[in-house]
This record gives C-alpha cells, sequence and structure tokens, in this order.
C-alpha cells in the first residue's frame, strides 16, 4: 500500500512539472459536442455530463488501438482474452452489455450480437475525429442497453480541404519481442476531396500483432497473432439546409492460436476469423429555424469463423474433422432511426423519434438454427429553459420487444442548473429495460478451452439509475484555465444477467439472472492549463453489490475499488516538441461470482489484484507534413494480475488474468498533406 501511495504521489509531483498542451482539459469547455444533444453545443452548455477525448490527445498517446486510448480513462475497464483477441469494457461498475458503442451515433454490431460487449480493439483508430463519453444513463434516446452509457466515436469528414492525403507507420516491440514476424506492424494510407458541396474520404490499414511468446514453450504463444484489415469511406453532400453522406466500415481479422505436438499426436490450431462490414445512410435538413428532421439507416453483417486445422511432427497440415473444431456464427443488425426536433418556443422544443433495432443470429452454434430480436421504440423528449441558466430534459420511450414484455413506459430526466457563472450542477434519472441477446439466450459453445451455454430461461433486466455532477470553472482565460468536477452514480439492477461457472470445470460456463445488483460511486477531476503547462488528475471510487437469491443478506455489502488517473505534458514550442506522460493505478477489485458445485448454485468472493499503468511519449514536428511520436507503452512491465477467492471453501480456486504484454517501445511517422 505504501508503494501504491508512493508512485500516486510521484506521479503528482511529475505533473506538476510537466503538461499537456492541446489536451481536452485545456479545450474542454469550448469543445462542441453532439452525442445526445438537440443540435451541437459547448460541453459547459450540455445538460450531459460529456467527457471529450480530442484528436490531439490521440494521437500523443500513439495507440496501436482503441483500447489504449479509453483504458487511461477513469471508470473504465478491461477484460483480457489473449487467445481470441477479445476486449470486453466495462463501465461504472457495469459490464459492456451496458454500454452503448456508436460509431457516429449508430450501434455497432459485435460477437455477442447487437450492442453487446464489443471488441472495441476491432475499431479503426486511425480515422477518429474525437471521442464522446457520457457516463449514466441514456435509455430513452438510446435504448435500455445504454445503463452505464455511450461512447460515440465520431469519425474525420473533411469538408474543407480540397485534397488532403495522410498516411501512419506505427511500429513496436511486444516486450522484448520484435522483428519482421514479431512485434506491432501498423500501417494506414487515407485520402480526401471536397468539390463545391460534395466531400468524399476514404482510407485502409492493415495492423499486424506478432503475439507475445515470453515462456510459452514449443508452438504456443501466451497473446496469439493477429492480422487485420480495415477499410473505410465515406460520400457526402451537405448545404445550408442539407447534410446527408453513406460511410462503410470494414474489417477482416484472423487470430492464429497454434499448439503443442504432443508425442506422435498432431497439434490442433485454431483460427479465429472475423468480418464486419457496417454500413450507415444518414441525413439531416432544417426546414426552418424551428424545425429540422434527422434519419439514419444502418446495416451491418458480422461474421465469425473458426477454422482447425491439425498440424503433424513431420510438418503435414490436415483439415480437423472432430465435432466442434469448425463453425460459423453470423449477425445481422438493422437500425432504422428519424427524430423531428421543434422548436415551440424560445423555452421549450420537443423531439419525437421512433427507433427501430432488429438482429438476428444463425449458425452453428445458434441452437435451433436462426434467432431473430426485434426491437421497437418510440420515444419523445422535451428540452424546457424557463431561464438562462436553467435546462431540463424529460423523456419517456415506449418500446416493444419481439421476445420480452417491457414496461409500459421507460422514463428518464435530465437537470442541468447553472448555481452561478462558474458553478453548474447537473442531476439525471433513468429507468432501464434490457431483454437478453442472442448469444446469452442461444450460443452454444465448445472448444478445447471453453464450454459456453445459453440459457433461454433468462429473465429481462429492470433498472433505475441516478448520476450527479458538479462543476466548477475558477479560472477560464487564454492563458490561465483552473476547472474541476465531483460526480457521482448509483445503479440498481433487477435480473442482472451475469456468468455462472462450473465449480467443478472452470471451463465451462452459462448464464443466469443475478436477483439485485448494484453499483455506486464518486468520481473527482481536476484540470489546471498554464500556458503550454497542463495537469490533469483524477480520482474514482466504485462499488459493486451481488445479491444472487431472494432474501439473502448474506452478500448485503458494497465491494469497493479505487482507481486513480493523470495525464501530464510540456510543450517546446519553439522546438515544435511536446513530452506527455499518462498514468492510472486501477485498484484491486472484489467482486462475486456464482458457480454451480453438486447441482447447487454457491457463491465465491474474488478478488483481482490492483496494477499501476504508465506511458511516456515525446512528439516531435520534423517537418511541415511529418511528425515523428515515440516513447515506451507499460513503463511499469505489467503482464497479468492475480485472481483468487476470499471466502476459501472446498471449492475456492483462483488464477491470473492478462493485463497486457511486457514493456514496449515504440515509433510512429506520421504525414500528413492538404491543399484548401
Amino acid at each position: 500500500m505504501k508503494k501504491t501511495y508512493f508512485i500516486i504521489g510521484l506521479i503528482f509531483l511529475v505533473s506538476m512539472a510537466f503538461a499537456q498542451e492541446d489536451t481536452t482539459a485545456a479545450k474542454e469547455l469550448a469543445e462542441i459536442v453532439v452525442t445526445g444533444q438537440y443540435k451541437p453545443q459547448s460541453v459547459k452548455n450540455s445538460v450531459y455530463q460529456v467527457r471529450v477525448i480530442s484528436k490531439e490527445q490521440i494521437q500523443k498517446q500513439a495507440p496501436s488501438k482503441l483500447q489504449d486510448v479509453l483504458s487511461n480513462q477513469l471508470n473504465i475497464r478491461f477484460s483480457q482474452d489473449p487467445a481470441t483477441g477479445g476486449s470486453d469494457i466495462n463501465m461504472l461498475g457495469l459490464s459492456g452489455q451496458n454500454v452503448k458503442i456508436l460509431i457516429d451515433g449508430v450501434p455497432v454490431i459485435g460477437r455477442q450480437g447487437a450492442s453487446n460487449e464489443i471488441n472495441i480493439n476491432q475499431l479503426e483508430v486511425n480515422t477518429i475525429e474525437r471521442i464522446e463519453i457520457i457516463e449514466g444513463p441514456m435509455s430513452v434516446i438510446y435504448g435500455a442497453d445504454a445503463l452505464a452509457g455511450v461512447i460515440n466515436i465520431i469519425t474525420q469528414k473533411n469538408k474543407k480541404e480540397k485534397i488532403a492525403v495522410n498516411a501512419r507507420l506505427h511500429e513496436e516491440t511486444v516486450g522484448k519481442e520484435y522483428g519482421l514476424r514479431q512485434g506491432i506492424h501498423n500501417q494506414y494510407a487515407g485520402a480526401s476531396a471536397t468539390y463545391k458541396n460534395w466531400y468524399i474520404n476514404g482510407g485502409i490499414g492493415y495492423n499486424f500483432f506478432g503475439g507475445w511468446k515470453d515462456s510459452a514453450i514449443g508452438r504456443e504463444l501466451l497473446w496469439h497473432k493477429k492480422d487485420q484489415i480495415v477499410g473505410n469511406g465515406v460520400l457526402g453532400y451537405h448545404n445550408s439546409k442539407l447534410n446527408i453522406y453513406y460511410r462503410f466500415d470494414g474489417l477482416d481479422e484472423i487470430i492464429t492460436n497454434p499448439a503443442n505436438i504432443t508425442g506422435s499426436e498432431p497439434a490442433l490450431d485454431q483460427e479465429y476469423i472475423t468480418d464486419r462490414l457496417m454500413q450507415q445512410l444518414q441525413a439531416s435538413y432544417s426546414f426552418n429555424p424551428k424545425l429540422s428532421a434527422n434519419a439514419v439507416a444502418s446495416y451491418t453483417r458480422f461474421t465469425r469463423q473458426v477454422y482447425s486445422t491439425l498440424f503433424y511432427p513431420n510438418g503435414d497440415v490436415r483439415v480437423a474433422t472432430a465435432p466442434g473444431t469448425h463453425s460459423l456464427s453470423a449477425f445481422n443488425g438493422l437500425t432504422l432511426r428519424g427524430t423531428v426536433l421543434y422548436k415551440m418556443s424560445p423555452v421549450v422544443s420537443f423531439q419525437p423519434g421512433v427507433d427501430i433495432n432488429t438482429e438476428n443470429g444463425d449458425g452453428e452454434r445458434i441452437k435451433t438454427g436462426v434467432q431473430q430480436i426485434n426491437d421497437y421504440a418510440f420515444f419523445i423528449t422535451s428540452e424546457i429553459t424557463p431561464a438562462k441558466r436553467i435546462n431540463i430534459r424529460p423523456g419517456l420511450r415506449f418500446v416493444r420487444n419481439s421476445v420480452y414484455d417491457a414496461p409500459p413506459a421507460i422514463p428518464s430526466l435530465n437537470v442541468k442548473l447553472g448555481l452561478t457563472e462558474k458553478l453548474d450542477l447537473r442531476a439525471a434519472y433513468a429507468r432501464g429495460f434490457r431483454s437478453p441477446s442472442i448469444r446469452e439466450l442461444y450460443f452454444d459453445f465448445h472448444d478445447g478451452s471453453h464450454d459456453i451455454k445459453g440459457n433461454t430461461e433468462l429473465q429481462a433486466e429492470y433498472s433505475n439509475s441516478f448520476t450527479g455532477s458538479l462543476t466548477f470553472t475558477a479560472i477560464q482565460k487564454e492563458s490561465l484555465q483552473l476547472s474541476t468536477s465531483l460526480s457521482g452514480f448509483y445503479n440498481d439492477v433487477s435480473n442482472m444477467i451475469g456468468y455462472i461457472q462450473s465449480a467443478s470445470d472452470n471451463r465451462v460456463t452459462t448464464y443466469g439472472n443475478i436477483d439485485k445488483f448494484k453499483t455506486r460511486g464518486a468520481t473527482l477531476n481536476g484540470n489546471l492549463v498554464r500556458d503550454r503547462l497542463n495537469v490533469s488528475l483524477g480520482f474514482s471510487y466504485t462499488g459493486r453489490y451481488n445479491q444472487y437469491k431472494p432474501g439473502d443478506a448474506s452478500l448485503a455489502s458494497f465491494k469497493w475499488s479505487v482507481e486513480t488517473n493523470a495525464l501530464a505534458g510540456y510543450s517546446f514550442s519553439k522546438i515544435g516538441m511536446n513530452v506527455n506522460l499518462f498514468y492510472k493505478f486501477t485498484g484491486r477489485q472484489p467482486y462475486y461470482r456464482m458457480i454451480t458445485a453438486n447441482g447447487a448454485d454457491e457463491v465465491q468472493l474474488m478478488q483481482t489484484s490492483g496494477y499501476h499503468w504508465a506511458d511516456l511519449t515525446i512528439n516531435k514536428k520534423l517537418f511541415k507534413q511529418l511528425t515523428l511520436n515515440t516513447g515506451v507503452h507499460n513503463l511499469f512491465d505489467v503482464t497479468r494480475v492475480s485472481s483468487k477467492a476470499t471466502n476459501g471453501g472446498v471449492h475456492a480456486s483462483g488464477g491470473v488474468s492478462s493485463i497486457a504484454y511486457e514493456r514496449s517501445w515504440f515509433m510512429v511517422l506520421a504525414f500528413k498533406k492538404k491543399k484548401k
């Protein structure tokens, strides 16, 4: 513990000596956001508490994947699967099923079905303009799987330069491993053009991860090799009244999982092949200053294939034929969304809308063949501004689900009060409803290391969520900015869907309902900008409560976890260089898990150890169009943390959780040339 406090104190002192120019903190109050807004507006004026990660900050972090960007944020954690390349998100103590991942406001589909536990590392990081994060319930606007909040990835769209080209080369070691077929080798190239009111953007990238062997013997890798091809394109038209564009995002990914040969027996090698094509058409039109409309249509096809081969001692390779060695699962998602904004008066505005989401899944691992879930919703929100510093946003969502009965209405209420010119209070409440996904209901997965079974007896989740925040802008000048915020949240979920693990075989897992699940916590952030100096410090305290059976008071206590982060840097403007430090302490996390032992459910209290993470980057402008970024990721050399049962018992078990590969060194060259 002393070590923890020493490192946190050291980081604070370093933060006061170095700072980051043009970070989110410096531009936060002026940053324009769109997520959940009636119209684009500043962070300060938004009724929601919005965090913005700017393009400049993303570039300075030198990420090889999107997780590198988000993992430094408070109240966001990730679980890793080095074998399949998965990386599931956790936010405000709630799992990824309750986090809505959007690209330009459109839900992303992953291997769980629509908007459930998205592997964000399959999303391209080079096309991001900014990331908007709203913590807390957004159920009325985006549906009940936005209980924990929304992460909206806003992509770049060139509407100004006549011609622009850009390229990025990212080279990074994986621990001590680096070579032609080792380490990280990422390349991306894009171009854009405008002609009168038309614009077109496009790009293609190749991302290679050679895996991480470390102490593994033979042909095995601790972290498996990944090949990724990504592509995107945008064609749009805009004028003073109309903005319309078509966008596509494509992904082709192969995770290679080699196995060891045992004696004369062949090794079973597996490839996890993922393909996704996401297409969206968006249009907005302003009829007059009082009336405007927006429409979105999106279709996504997502496939996940397991392909297995047998590798023999003599080098022969044959296709495996045993049951469960091959599979193909496909998910299709359709989103249709339309809203109308009517400004009845300077005080009152209304926004009614319809939201239609359909998803279907089919394949060998989907029980009884093709399964489909349809969700139809009508919602209406209002923005009431009775005074200059008062903003009230009530809302109702009416849902019809093809599988589960939804509540008659899902309400929400957001309020922003400007207590003074410098002090803003925000508060929100929302009711939530989430039906189980296709994967949770019907998925049946078997291989050599996993056995996951869907549960058709699952009940739908219901929730009540509360958030609140105070934001104080002490100083807001060009050369000096000082602000702080204090926020809190409380989530009460009934029938939370979680994992049930077999005590006799931890590879066997199914889904079940937790009677009561609660999270609550508080976050404190502070930002200081002084000329080229920027300091950002944050602290969060999050508790989780599990009650697995009605009337079970044995687990009626919150288990708490701490997080601390710091962003710091200094800009040497005369030589075009800046130094940046990113730090986060993720505290130990107690949690409960349900296991099945001797035919009966049993609850174990588990605990995952805490760890420190830091990145150091140096960004230098070499020429007008060329920038170099170099430095170190994972300064504290974190690889894995222990996870163990703390309540003992005959079935007590533990293990380790993978966090990352070893400390790595990187170099990034970024080229951009534009003609206005």
